[in-house]
């Protein structure tokens, strides 16, 4: 009888994901680049997911599964405090913190604050002598809070969401020509994901996420923008690289043959990831991911996506971490092309 049920949900997990493959051309159809605000929600948190080119809607397991999937929280068994810091190009920088509690075995809360600084620019008019010149300067600075909530709610399907406030700022200094008053604009998102670790396919996983319902309560002037809503589907395959230990070809070993096989040393493990993304100011795009793990903690990452509009080798990214039962350091390399190269460094502590 619980057998049959738990073919009953796997079969109902995969008629739903069935569905959302064909429905996400409509529900997530591209309305071309630069037709949403809020761009700083497409900012990726933890160089782990970065570096396996953003690949982990089915994989993640820490505290940064509050922005990619905060159906993965609950896979968080200790209480965890991430932090990053983001050196992208243009000095614009990008920093992030976040807690995760677990509340029981099968449920988890989290939450998170992230902030974008730009720097100043020059304004620039039209002039009367000249055709242009600079008045003053403007800095703009965008910031986000967000709680989740992720719990199990079946042997192996995990469900999770969030909520989350974001203010955009644009601060004026040093204007001479004419006065203006700064300018802010506030909106609400809103992430929805699951996950299903398949009971008969060890280390095998399939997730997805709607990322940021919502949209603006307050625009800068007048209009509103929308938010960078997107649909993503992924899927995760890991498994325990093993090698065997050496024995003497003694009759007592030979006997012992399966128990020579239990007792195999695992030397790592190997992950691989894939997603597809849906957005809805973009057109679809795919990522992969790898990473192996070695049994001392250390790992090497790689990855690619497809919706860079740089050329090569913008899109591939890569990174090294480690950790420990108390903490993980990650660091994240991604070029864009022209624009230059942007690094990523994060740590986790469990406690």
């Amino acid at each position: 009888m619980l057998n049959r049920i738990k073919k009953q949900n796997l079969d109902i997990y995969i008629f739903l994901i069935t569905i959302a493959i064909f429905l996400a051309p409509y529900i997530a159809k591209c309305n071309g680049v630069g037709t949403s605000g809020n761009t700083m929600l497409k900012i990726g948190v933890g160089a782990k997911a970065t570096s396996m080119g953003e690949a982990i809607i089915a994989e993640t397991s820490d505290i940064a599964s509050i922005y990619w999937n905060p159906a993965g929280l609950v896979r968080v068994r200790k209480s965890e405090f991430s932090a990053m810091h983001v050196e992208w190009f243009d000095d614009i920088r990008y920093e992030w913190i976040g807690l995760a509690q677990p509340i029981s075995r099968k449920v988890t809360i989290g939450a998170d604050v992230s902030y974008l600084y730009m720097g100043s620019i020059p304004r620039t008019i039209e002039s009367i002598t000249e055709e242009y010149e600079q008045d003053g300067t403007f800095t703009p600075v965008d910031i986000a809070g967000r709680i989740a909530l992720s719990f199990e709610v079946l042997n192996g399907l995990l469900v999770g969401a969030s909520m989350q406030r974001i203010q955009s700022q644009v601060n004026f200094d040093k204007i001479t020509k004419s006065k203006i008053n700064d300018k802010t604009a506030q909106g609400m998102a809103i992430d929805v994901g699951c996950i299903y670790d398949l009971p008969k396919i060890k280390g095998l996983s399939f997730g997805t996420c709607f990322q940021n319902f919502g949209g603006q309560s307050k625009g800068f002037i007048t209009k509103k923008e929308s938010m960078p809503f997107s649909m993503n589907l992924g899927m995760a395959y890991k498994m325990q690289m093993k090698t065997e230990n050496k024995q003497e070809n003694t009759p007592e070993s030979e006997i012992q043959t399966e128990q020579k096989t239990d007792e195999r040393k695992i030397s790592g493990a190997l992950t691989i990831a894939s997603s597809v993304a849906f957005p809805s100011d973009d057109s679809i795009n795919a990522h992969i991911g790898l990473e192996y793990r070695f049994s001392n903690g250390i790992s090497f990452r790689g990855g690619f996506k497809t919706d860079s509009s740089f050329d090569f080798p913008s899109g591939v990214s890569g990174g090294i971490g480690y950790d420990s039962s108390t903490y993980q350091v990650d660091y994240a390399f991604v070029p864009y092309g022209d624009l230059g190269n942007t690094h990523r460094v994060s740590f986790n502590i469990k406690f």
